[in-house]
């Protein structure tokens, strides 16, 4: 039995590969309540190949047996569940419609944000000063899970984000759904995503100025932080979305696609900024 089983599994690997392209797809929902679970990204790590799951849950992936291999994990990770990894003798096989992704919710407890009354005072971080320069951009529909993001300083403890500024230089779609993403910046790259609940944008403007409040979701961060705005959807025939960069010099970081590698830019920075606020302590006479 253990022969026939070794040989079958072998047989379909030989099967999948023997093919330059296919395509995986199943649908994805969430494991207690058995819902769709919307705009999750999916891909192979570093490799490139990503999506974002639709609005019901479900995914089409195609793929390159190029660059994938027999040991490469399928990763599927959202905000608020538990990430995925998938290896390669399960997503083989979904090929076909029918197949389903159970995703746990995740059960870590946050300590509460607490906002002390208090004076506050007001300043912008990042930069609002932009040129027609295009650093960032978007040209391809299938790209989803995209991102552009930049670093932003952080000088003072406990400060509170209230909204994200930034300028489109240039909006073919209809309109673009972006996913905002405030990740710790750790050893000069996005690391852990400090959100736990999604925070949505879309763009319906051709060019211009976008605002994102933010003060609702009761951000506060003591240290640096990486702001990424994500491609999770687009409408419309024609894509292209380029956003302007900062004559001011910053590091900036880009992703082709969901799970795929941070592309560093460093000296040339994204056009993001942001309206914060941080305690007033009071002088010692």
């Amino acid at each position: 039995m253990r022969i026939y089983t070794l040989v079958t599994f072998l047989f379909v690997c030989l099967s999948v590969f023997s093919q330059e392209e296919f395509a995986i797809r199943a649908t994805i929902v969430d494991a207690n309540s058995g819902k769709p679970v919307e705009y999750v990204n999916i891909g192979f790590e570093g490799k490139g190949i990503g999506t974002v799951s639709a609005s019901n849950g479900s995914f089409f992936l195609k793929l390159n047996n190029t660059l994938i291999s027999l040991e490469t994990d399928l990763v599927v990770s959202s905000i608020g569940y538990v990430t995925e990894r998938i290896p390669f003798n399960e997503w083989k096989d979904w090929g076909e419609p029918g197949k389903y992704i159970l995703l746990q919710p995740e059960t870590t407890t946050l300590d509460p944000v607490v906002i002390v009354a208090g004076k506050r005072e007001y300043e912008r971080l990042g930069s609002e000063t932009y040129s027609l320069s295009e650093l960032g951009y978007w040209t391809e529909k299938d790209a989803l899970g995209g991102e552009l993001a930049s670093r932003i300083r952080i000088d003072n403890e406990r400060t509170r984000l209230h909204d994200l500024k930034f300028h489109v230089i240039r909006n073919e779609a209809d309109s673009i759904k972006l996913r905002i993403n405030i990740y710790r910046c750790e050893n000069n790259m996005p690391g852990e995503n400090i959100l736990r609940t999604n925070i949505y944008h879309t763009i319906r403007k051709p060019k211009g100025i976008e605002i994102i409040p933010l003060k609702q979701h009761n951000i506060v961060v003591d240290n640096d932080i990486v702001v990424g705005i994500e491609m999770i959807e687009s409408y419309g025939e024609e894509l292209y979305l380029s956003v302007s960069a900062t004559p001011f010099g910053g590091t900036a970081y880009l992703r082709e696609r969901s799970q795929s590698n941070w592309d560093v830019r460093w000296n040339f920075g994204l056009a993001f900024g942001l309206l914060s606020s941080y305690p007033i302590t009071p002088s010692n006479p």
